[in-house]
């Protein structure tokens, strides 16, 4: 609070002007008023914020995609205690989804340093690892969660989905039997032992998934995509391509659809509508090198070995598989090019 001084004026009166003369104006000092009493204001003190605080808040941002504030916030709550785990785990899971896997790897192994049974750690690492196609170490790392969390069907399908992008398909479909024990109308298990069964050549039964996961999730673009699949194998070119149409209907920038439902085609030979297709997967995606081959299959088909060739070299320049590589060496070697 604010206090005004006042300014006291004192005045001689007229009558007294002589005696004044005489003996001088002068005035008593005023007497001060009574300090004014200064009342405190209320003030309500903040506490201060403790690590679990931090973690709080940290979880709140990355609630809302805002990964760096939930990074500055775990890194509070770590500095404050350092040695609780939970923040390290999920300060990892903030750094996988910004795709810095190394910093996300490093702050799961810390969280499993300092608490060497916290499962969620185990099971974020593990899918660090598959992001990375270290299906071993992954593997690992489920292995791990799952023993510490037996019922935790999270980690026995994403176990499953490692095993079955490593080629063990018997053990693939294994783990997703007894998530689908468990919960029969889990709709991304049935899809991911309907890809285990395809690509174990058990058509059939990967005909069956992907039926009930349609039942499902009818409006699943992926669903349609992946019978189509099954239908291709089965050189069932024709319900091939309906259910390509189905899921591009659902989703239209579904690359990996116009590819295969391009294929579909050109099995058919129907080239025109198998080059439009390619066409509009490379407009999506122009690094798609498996698009760039299956055009220039149906390019040679049509006799334009030209643009056959030009595709062909293009594929190779975009491949990191040789296998694939090889496979597109050997048609041009077809058609006369070394």
């Amino acid at each position: 609070m604010t206090y005004q001084t006042h300014q006291w004026s004192y005045r001689c009166g007229l009558g007294l002007i002589c005696l004044f003369f005489f003996c001088g104006c002068r005035a008593e000092p005023p007497t001060p008023p009574p300090p004014v009493p200064t009342v405190p204001v209320a003030t309500t003190a903040t506490p201060a914020l403790n690590a679990g605080d931090y973690n709080d808040k940290g979880l709140a941002c990355a609630g809302k995609g805002d990964y760096e504030c939930a990074l500055a916030n775990y890194q509070q709550a770590i500095q404050l205690k350092p040695a609780w785990a939970e923040p390290y785990d999920n300060r990892g899971l903030a750094f996988a989804a910004k795709g810095d896997y190394a910093r996300a790897i490093a702050d799961w192994d810390q969280a499993i340093q300092l608490q060497p049974d916290l499962a969620d750690a185990y099971l974020n690492r593990g899918l660090a690892y598959y992001k990375q196609n270290d299906y071993t170490r992954a593997l690992a790392d489920y292995d791990q969660a799952i023993r510490l969390q037996p019922d935790d069907y999270e980690a026995l399908y994403l176990r499953g989905r490692a095993y079955s992008d490593q080629g063990n398909y018997p053990a693939a479909i294994a783990d997703f039997n007894m998530v689908l024990q468990a919960l029969p109308d889990n709709a991304y298990a049935t899809i991911a032992r309907g890809i285990a069964h395809r690509r174990a050549g058990e058509l059939d039964l990967a005909l069956a998934d992907n039926d009930r996961a349609i039942q499902l999730r009818p409006n699943d673009a992926e669903s349609y995509y992946n019978r189509g699949n099954v239908y291709s194998d089965k050189l069932d070119w024709e319900r091939a391509i309906a259910d390509y149409n189905q899921a591009l209907q659902l989703n239209g920038k579904l690359v990996s659809a116009y590819i295969n439902r391009g294929i579909a085609y050109t099995n058919q030979g129907d080239l025109d509508r198998a080059l439009a297709d390619f066409n509009q997967a490379l407009q999506l995606q122009p690094d798609r090198a498996d698009a760039y081959y299956n055009r220039g299959l149906a390019y040679a088909r049509k006799k334009d070995n030209v643009q056959a060739v030009l595709d062909f070299q293009r594929a190779i320049e975009l491949s990191r598989d040789p296998a694939f590589t090889k496979k597109v060496d050997e048609q041009l070697s077809l058609l006369g090019v070394h």
